[in-house]
């Protein structure tokens, strides 16, 4: 059957015919096969709250993508270019990635401040994580979308402001330290050896040094760069710090991190989908992180986001409606070959088939245990 993809009506040409039914993302039919997209077909769907829409691949013509920028300095390239005008913090993102590239750490912790006030103004962070790429390659996406994720864990679990803030200027500024690594070590392909290994531990000494150069930092800030690799059975680096040792949100920092960089792809690897990163995180309870930075990490991030294609273990396809906040492994799912909503949580049918696939927008395909 046609690829079923979910797109934002607005990417939808005025003019085009659309070829087939329009379906909302909850599977209800909005507009019928031989329609013309009109600019008041456009507003009406909008103002009914329709946004996202699945459409054949194929059967109805797009406005393209602006094409995708390259970065010079020798660090691994970043699309912050590509967010859509709906995502609150675009303005935040595209000024973040140019504070991080010059290593201003003022102006990084100024657009960190912006981008948690407007995550709690918005009562929810469900649609900024929604946004989150996780496709991309570089150090300053990763620093982004650990500062977005930090902050998301600090609201959901009723955070004060001033904690909030810091999780998010922390989590944009853990990684300072790598803009000052070797690109030779850190753009490498493949595995890096044991010296270059110890070279990259470095990043968080040396990102530690250039904050506490910064009297606008607070120690907790610097705090978070300089343990976010200290595990919580003292296995980590650079001081083997454990359990109470370790500061909390360097804690929390520490799971984010690590989730961020396995979802994502890098010039050194593929990326991995997004459950199997999950489950990785979850079977080092205890061991890697602290349990209870561990516990507000899976209440609040989605182990697949709206809009992602799976597969499940019997062959299905299915698009991902809405995460399950009991169980993020078994999400809102509509079956692509049907256009049934299923909840894979609750539905006595599906219990026993898991997601075996995910197929990316650029249609990369990431197979568990992959």
């Amino acid at each position: 059957m046609a690829e079923i993809r979910i797109v934002a009506i607005r990417k939808i040409k005025i003019g085009s015919k659309v070829q087939c039914d329009i379906y909302s993302k909850d599977g209800a039919l909005i507009l019928k096969k031989g329609n013309v997209m009109t600019e008041h077909i456009l507003e009406k769907l909008e103002t009914m709250g329709v946004t996202r829409v699945l459409v054949e691949a194929g059967t109805v013509e797009l406005i393209d993508d602006a094409p995708e920028k390259k970065e010079d300095g020798g660090l691994p390239k970043d699309n912050i270019d590509k967010y859509s005008d709906n995502f609150i913090l675009k303005k935040e993102f595209e000024q973040g990635k140019e504070t991080l590239l010059n290593k201003d750490v003022d102006g990084s912790h100024e657009v960190a401040l912006s981008i948690a006030g407007k995550l709690m103004a918005s009562g929810s962070v469900k649609k900024e994580l929604d946004e989150l790429k996780y496709g991309t390659e570089g150090v300053v996406t990763h620093s982004l979308n650990t500062a977005v994720l930090a902050g998301a864990i600090g609201i959901e679990n009723g955070f004060p402001k001033e904690e909030i803030e810091q999780l998010v200027v922390g989590g944009m500024l853990h990684d300072i330290g790598k803009l000052y690594i070797d690109p030779a070590v850190l753009n490498k392909k493949g595995r890096l050896n044991d010296r270059e290994y110890e070279i990259m531990k470095t990043h968080a000494e040396e990102g530690y040094r250039k904050l506490c150069d910064n009297k606008g930092v607070s120690q907790h800030i610097r705090l978070m760069a300089f343990q976010h690799h200290e595990n919580n059975d003292g296995t980590g680096y650079p001081k083997r710090l454990h359990g109470d040792q370790i500061l909390f949100e360097a804690r929390i920092i520490h799971v984010v991190d690590v989730y961020e960089a396995m979802t994502a792809k890098r010039c050194y690897k593929d990326s991995l989908l997004s459950g199997d990163v999950m489950e990785f995180v979850m079977g080092r309870y205890a061991t890697m992180f602290d349990t209870k930075a561990m516990d507000m990490f899976l209440k609040t991030i989605p182990a697949y986001k709206k809009g992602d294609l799976i597969k499940l273990s019997d062959g299905t396809k299915c698009q991902v409606l809405e995460s399950n906040p009991k169980n993020s492994l078994r999400p809102l799912v509509v079956l692509l070959d049907s256009m049934k909503v299923v909840d894979l949580y609750n539905d006595r049918n599906f219990l026993s088939k898991t997601v075996t696939e995910y197929i990316s927008k650029e249609g990369d395909i990431v197979k568990h245990n992959n």
